[in-house]
């Protein structure tokens, strides 16, 4: 049976009308009018030769006419290649090289620039028109073709496409969905950009499940809680970045009336311990939840909002219909409480890395834990993060295996000096890398952001630090430099940017 995100979209417009589907500032977009917007840039697409399987490249920030472009393609049969609207020129040169686009659509202020680097025709959203596409369209989607694709953050090397067919969006939408008690009459706040497949997920909400979704005008505190006041969403989606950017300096946060929200979720990393500790107590009335997951397997676990303060250094357990394995060193289940390699198998997982084999073959491998010889092993995601179960089944996050620092020989993993700095209490956030080094291979480094008040012109509480260090850590996880700073670069996707932030330490520019 075909059914595709169109035809399910198309279902949940007829039903909610005219109830609005995005609100960003004074714009109300009702259901109805999205769907016909979609069916416009449907149109359009046609007029410039868009087929089934074709891609269409989008460089933009949220907004009801980007919605409606990515509607339209799917109700065509034509795959969606995202790149974040502030990520760097040469990632849209790298998308464009990867995807060959048909078609690309970006925001005005993109125009001039894409229209330079780009080879095929640049549209600007919501400037041009077509007659309205008829439904049924032609090129009708099967739930197992491609959907969309979308580029990881770039964090730890250069971003690749991982491609969701449209059944797996669906049902990972819904699965999220199931888990947080997603209703339709619930507004969600979303400044996370749709092209992170976590903010894709908000949008996937209102065109699977009829929510409706509030889109702030910038992703700056004053905007997101400008958009509070005058929306009242009752769910907000945040990142770790997000949410210090919400709980320092001169954010109106405290000030807002927070009554409406219900829910606050979290992913894209742990939240550090100082800064969950004000995001209970600013969002106290609220069900938090802590979820995990990467781009390749949309969502993986998520903590029961009930034992989010019992337990909030763990992501939960995997969502119905997804098993979470922890793979040990020597190719066995690791036992509770053994640090392994996280394998994910069932719903969510991603198709491969669009044009990239050698790449897909390294991550989607068949599950080495399947214990059934008469029929063979189904692929996994082999996730790249290093974790273990307790005792109860939680998950626990320790970090990337790619981050490993090799000091003196010696393989380190900087997420667990992280883990120790910050339980000191004397950081509000800290970022170990290795830098290169003539004699020890590579030196450890700690970048540090300092407690609310605290500035990087300051000694602030580094000698405090190195202190600690001496007494509590073994010498080989000592890091041999610190450096203050008032923040960390990030990557379009809100992540830390650890490339850049090494680059930097290493040449002493941070």
């Amino acid at each position: 049976m075909t059914t595709g995100l169109w035809r399910c979209f198309d279902a949940v417009a007829e039903q909610r009308g005219a109830a609005p589907a995005l609100i960003q500032g004074d714009r109300h977009i009702s259901f109805s009018d999205l769907r016909l917007r979609a069916a416009e840039a449907a149109a359009l697409m046609v007029r410039f030769g868009v087929q089934p399987g074709d891609r269409c490249l989008v460089w933009a920030g949220n907004s009801p006419d980007l919605a409606a472009t990515l509607l339209g393609a799917w109700m065509i049969g034509a795959i969606v290649a995202l790149v974040n609207d502030e990520a760097p020129l040469t990632h849209l040169s790298h998308a464009a090289g990867v995807t060959r686009p048909r078609v690309a659509f970006v925001d005005e202020k993109c125009a001039e620039v894409a229209t330079r680097t780009l080879e095929c025709p640049v549209l600007v959203l919501g400037t041009e028109k077509a007659e309205p596409l008829s439904p049924p369209a032609r090129g009708l989607t099967h739930d197992l073709e491609p959907a969309s694709i979308f580029f990881t953050s770039g964090s730890m090397g250069p971003p690749k496409g991982v491609t969701q067919n449209h059944a797996t969006l669906i049902a990972g939408c819904r699965m999220v969905a199931a888990h947080l008690g997603l209703r339709a009459d619930d507004r969600i706040l979303c400044p996370i950009p749709w092209a992170f497949d976590y903010g894709y997920g908000q949008l996937l909400s209102t065109v699977l499940l009829g929510v409706t979704q509030v889109l702030p005008q910038a992703r700056n505190p004053f905007a997101l809680c400008e958009a509070i006041e005058a929306h009242k969403p009752t769910v907000f989606a945040g990142l770790p970045s997000i949410f210090a950017l919400l709980l320092r300096g001169l954010s109106p946060l405290r000030e807002t009336d927070l009554s409406s929200l219900r829910l606050v979720t979290n992913t894209g990393g742990l939240i550090p311990p100082a800064i969950y500790a004000d995001v209970r107590a600013v969002f106290g009335h609220c069900d938090i939840s802590l979820n995990y997951g990467m781009t390749e397997t949309y969502r993986s676990a998520g903590l029961p909002v009930a034992w989010s303060g019992e337990h909030p250094h763990s992501v939960g357990f995997g969502y119905p219909g997804v098993q979470l394995n922890i793979l040990s060193e020597d190719g066995r289940e690791a036992e509770p409480d053994e640090i392994g390699e996280i394998i994910h198998r069932g719903t969510g997982a991603f198709m491969g890395y669009w044009n990239a084999p050698e790449a897909t073959a390294k991550v989607l491998r068949p599950d080495p834990l399947w214990r059934y010889a008469g029929v063979a092993a189904p692929n996994v995601v082999f996730t790249g993060d290093l974790g273990w179960k307790t005792s109860e089944g939680l998950l626990v996050i320790k970090g990337r295996r790619d981050r490993q620092i090799k000091c003196m020989g010696v393989r380190v993993s900087p997420d667990e000096i992280e883990t120790m700095i910050r339980a000191t209490g004397l950081v509000r956030d800290v970022a170990i890398v290795g830098v290169p080094h003539e004699i020890m291979g590579e030196m450890i480094v700690a970048a540090v952001i300092a407690p609310a008040g605290g500035g990087s012109d300051a000694p602030g509480p580094v000698p405090a630090l190195k202190t600690f260090a001496r007494k509590e850590m073994s010498q080989h996880m000592q890091p041999r430099a610190w450096h203050m700073m008032d923040s960390f670069p990030l990557t379009p996707n809100g992540k830390t940017d650890f490339i850049r932030l090494r680059n930097d330490l290493s040449q002493g520019t941070a």
